[in-house]
C-alpha cells in the first residue's frame, strides 16, 4: 500500500509540474524542460493608432510589416493593432502614449502633435514644403534620419530626448487637399464667403488667406456637417475623404497641396532596447528596409483615387503656380514665422532648413 501511494504522489507532482510549465510558457517565461531559453522568449507589443484599418496605405503597410517582423524572428516579436475606437486615446495622445508606455508602438502623424509640441508640425505647415511629394520627401527624410538610430535628425534626437522615442518608419503621405462643393479654387480670393472644416490652426490661416471662414469641428462630425451645409468644404487627403463618404458632398477636389507630411511609427526606447539583440537588429532592418525605399503606396493609392472620382464626374482644380506664391508669401508672415517662434531655436533651424530646399 505504501508504494501506491507514493507512486501516486510522484504522479500529482508531475502533473502539477506540468501545469506548471504550460503555464510559464504560455506567458514566455523559461525554467521548465522544453521550454524557450532566454533568447527565445516571446515578446509583445501594442501598437495604438487614431486611424481606422483603412484611413491610410500606411495602415496596410505597417500590419504587413508587423506579419514580417513575427515571422522572421520566429515569433518571438509580436505586435497587436489597436485602432481608432479600440483604445481611449487621441491623436494628439500619441506622443504620450508611447513616451509612457502605454503602447510599445503608437501612430506619428505631425498634424496631430503639433499642439503638444509645436516643432514635430514643421512638415504640415501649409505650403512651406515643396508640392511635388518626392521633394518633400526628401526634405522630411533629412529631419528624421535612417530610422536606425545611426543617422539622426534634428526631429529625431528630439523624439528620443523628450519623448523617449525613436521614429523606425515612416511612410510619405499624400498631400493635404481642399474638397469642396460646388466651387473651384484656383484664385487667391477663391474661399471667400466659404465656411471650410479645418483640423489645425494654421489650416485655419490657410483658409483665411483665401478669404475663407475656418471651422473647427471633430472628424465624425464633418460629414454631418456637410450634409446640413454647416460647412461646404475640407481639408483633407483623398483617401481620407472617400473612406468617410465626404464624396457624396464635395464634387471638387483641388489640388493645392497644402500640406506634404508623413504617416511615422515610434517605439519607446526602453522597449526596443530591452529586446534581445538579434531581436532588436530584425526589427529595425525590416522597418529602415521598407521606409527608405520609401513606401509610395499611399501617394499612388491617392493619385488612383483622383483619377476614379474625376471620371465619376468630380471635377479636378490645380491652381498655379504664381497663385500659390502669392499665398505661400502671406503665410509665411501669418504662420511660418510665429510657428517657428512657438517652437524655439528648434523651429528656426528647421524653418532654415526646409525654407532653403523648396
Amino acid at each position: 500500500m505504501k508504494k501506491k501511494k507514493k507512486k501516486k504522489k510522484r504522479k500529482l507532482v508531475v502533473m502539477v509540474s506540468v501545469l506548471i510549465c504550460l503555464t510559464l510558457g504560455a506567458v514566455g517565461l523559461t525554467g521548465c524542460g522544453g521550454g524557450k531559453d532566454d533568447a527565445e522568449k516571446v515578446t509583445e507589443w501594442s501598437f495604438y493608432s487614431p486611424y481606422g484599418p483603412e484611413d491610410s496605405a500606411c495602415c496596410e503597410i505597417w500590419t504587413n510589416l508587423f506579419d514580417q517582423i513575427e515571422k522572421e524572428t520566429d515569433g518571438q516579436l509580436v505586435i497587436k493593432t489597436y485602432w481608432s475606437g479600440q483604445h481611449p486615446y487621441e491623436g494628439s495622445d500619441m506622443l504620450k502614449v508611447v513616451d509612457e508606455g502605454i503602447a510599445q508602438m503608437s501612430h506619428f502623424y505631425g498634424g496631430y502633435v503639433t499642439s503638444v509640441d509645436p516643432a514635430f508640425g514643421v512638415d504640415t505647415l501649409p505650403l512651406l514644403f515643396p508640392a511635388d511629394s518626392m521633394k518633400a520627401w526628401d526634405i522630411n527624410k533629412q529631419l528624421w534620419g535612417d530610422f536606425k538610430q545611426d543617422k539622426n535628425g534634428l526631429l529625431e534626437k528630439k523624439l528620443e530626448e523628450d519623448w523617449n522615442a525613436t521614429m523606425v518608419h515612416m511612410v510619405p503621405a499624400t498631400a493635404q487637399r481642399l474638397m469642396t462643393m460646388g466651387y473651384g479654387v484656383d484664385t487667391t480670393e477663391g474661399l471667400k464667403g466659404h465656411k471650410v472644416r479645418v483640423y489645425s490652426s494654421e489650416f485655419g490661416k490657410f483658409v483665411e488667406a483665401l478669404g475663407g471662414t475656418p471651422v473647427t469641428i471633430e472628424s465624425s462630425e464633418v460629414y454631418t456637417a456637410l450634409s446640413t451645409n454647416l460647412i461646404d468644404a475640407v481639408t483633407t487627403g483623398v483617401q481620407f475623404a472617400t473612406s468617410n463618404g465626404y464624396f457624396d458632398y464635395c464634387d471638387t477636389i483641388n489640388l493645392w497641396e497644402i500640406s506634404q507630411s508623413s504617416d511615422g511609427l515610434m517605439v519607446n526606447m526602453d522597449a526596443l532596447n530591452a529586446l534581445p539583440d538579434d531581436v532588436r537588429t530584425t526589427f529595425l532592418n525590416i522597418m529602415s528596409e521598407s521606409a527608405n525605399k520609401p513606401e509610395m503606396k499611399e501617394v499612388e493609392e491617392n493619385a488612383a483615387l483622383v483619377k476614379q472620382h474625376e471620371e465619376k464626374g468630380v471635377k479636378v482644380v490645380t491652381p498655379s503656380d504664381e497663385v500659390r506664391e502669392k499665398i505661400a508669401a502671406q503665410l509665411s508672415k501669418s504662420v511660418w514665422t510665429p510657428w517657428a517662434e512657438s517652437a524655439g531655436e528648434l523651429g528656426q533651424q528647421l524653418l532654415e532648413l526646409v525654407s532653403s530646399q523648396n
